[in-house]
């Protein structure tokens, strides 16, 4: 059986052109934000009803994203849960702040990112194992990856996205990932550690708009500086990434590169 039901479209479908986890589609449904009806036992939606719910969502000052004191107070509850291994928890907070209008962006910087700051200086400081740090990253990594937006209408661009050899933290490129589809970007997420000559010739094959590399380890920024050189030898915008660089600055420097 095909998405599609005359003028409606199965709840997965209407996710996709919404730009949001079926998961929380089908949340709109049990809540009555997103009008639908169960036929052979699979919710579809009307054209006519999702239109009106993304209109609503693009509307001016709709929906009111949480206020700052509340998304500190999950920025404390994510760390509890972080700390103890509840991945459930941590998914729940998460998609609860995204439903409510927090931006994908806003929910890593002032959500997932404190609490990974503060774990890992525990662990720097001798306070807690490594493997509590690892576990947290981990969970994070997994729950963007369930949150990641769907670019809708017109791509900005095609990005490629990775952290040179020798640079094994992969977090970081998941959240880059994760921003630049949010800003409608179509992402090859590469993922870390890969080598510098294979990213170069990746962006020559697959016809990148822009690469994106992730620095946290500090002795590979030069390999990872040299690679953009050879990137833009061939005439593709290169952003290196590192320490003190936001989300917010890599997307704006993206979106001016490729609008020029």
């Amino acid at each position: 059986m095909g998405d599609s039901f005359g003028d409606q479209l199965a709840l997965r479908e209407a996710a996709a052109l919404l730009g949001v986890h079926y998961q929380t589609a089908y949340r709109w449904v049990r809540s009555g934000r997103l009008p639908a009806q169960l036929i052979d036992t699979r919710y579809v939606v009307s054209r006519q009803d999702l239109d009106a719910v993304d209109a609503r969502r693009r509307a001016p000052g709709a929906p009111k994203a949480p206020s700052r004191k509340r998304i500190d107070r999950h920025a404390e509850r994510m760390h509890v849960a972080l700390v103890d291994g509840d991945e459930a928890t941590a998914r729940q907070l998460a998609r609860r702040l995204v439903d409510e209008g927090t931006s994908v962006i806003e929910l890593i910087q002032s959500v997932f990112a404190p609490p990974l700051r503060r774990i890992g200086q525990d662990w720097h400081d001798g306070h807690m194992p490594i493997w509590i740090e690892h576990r947290a990253s981990a969970i994070v990594e997994r729950v963007l990856g369930e949150l990641a937006p769907n670019p809708r209408g017109r791509r900005r661009g095609t990005a490629m996205v990775a952290a040179v050899a020798g640079d094994q933290h992969s977090l970081p490129t998941t959240m880059a990932a994760v921003a630049l589809r949010e800003s409608n970007w179509h992402v090859h997420h590469l993922g870390a550690n890969m080598p510098d000559h294979e990213l170069v010739r990746f962006c020559a094959e697959y016809d990148i708009d822009l690469a994106v590399i992730s620095v946290t380890n500090p002795d590979v920024a030069p390999l990872a500086d040299h690679t953009a050189e050879q990137v833009r030898a061939t005439d593709t915008p290169a952003i290196v990434g590192g320490a003190g660089r936001s989300l917010e600055q890599l997307v704006e420097e993206a979106n001016a590169l490729t609008a020029a």
